[in-house]
């Protein structure tokens, strides 16, 4: 499945790096903050070394991108920075931003028209997007990751 996805997205114009070997490794942080990650994402991570549009506009999070970033870079959980910063001290808000967070995986980042993201529920594994202002408020585009690389692949959705 995985192979059929990676060469849909090189047939459409996006940029693909693999792995020469597999990469086993993944972010301390990632790892002990998530529970529940999909096999399938999983494999992914270990396989895709990078993947974005040709206008460097669209990517998927790769396991580098996990790491820290320059300061020029977006992070992992830009998304997530930029809703505490507007919490601006409010408690409760800024806990039911850090509970949205804590349970929904980012794994594509989007600045193409306005700042959106794609993440993994880590309570039923379904792929949901979401963008600003108010990016915990999302909806559920596929029940798992290989649902959503399929409708990427057969073009029921475009990125």
């Amino acid at each position: 499945m995985l192979h059929t996805f990676v060469k849909h997205m090189k047939e459409n114009n996006w940029q693909v790096a693999l792995y020469e070997n597999r990469n086993d490794y993944l972010s301390t942080e990632i790892t002990a903050r998530y529970t529940n990650i999909p096999e399938q994402w999983m494999e992914f991570i270990e396989t895709v070394k990078c993947m974005m549009n040709a206008e460097e506009t669209v990517w998927f999070l790769c396991a580098n991108d996990f790491e820290p970033q320059s300061d020029g870079a977006f992070q992992w959980n830009e998304w997530e920075k930029i809703s505490l910063t507007s919490a601006d001290g409010d408690q409760e808000w800024e806990t039911r931003i850090k509970t949205f967070w804590d349970s929904h995986l980012p794994i594509i980042m989007s600045v193409k028209g306005c700042y959106s993201y794609y993440a993994i529920s880590m309570k039923d594994g379904s792929v949901v997007r979401g963008a600003e202002p108010e990016f915990e408020e999302c909806e559920i585009i596929a029940p798992s990751f290989m649902a959503f690389t399929d409708k990427l692949s057969n073009g029921e959705l475009q990125l």
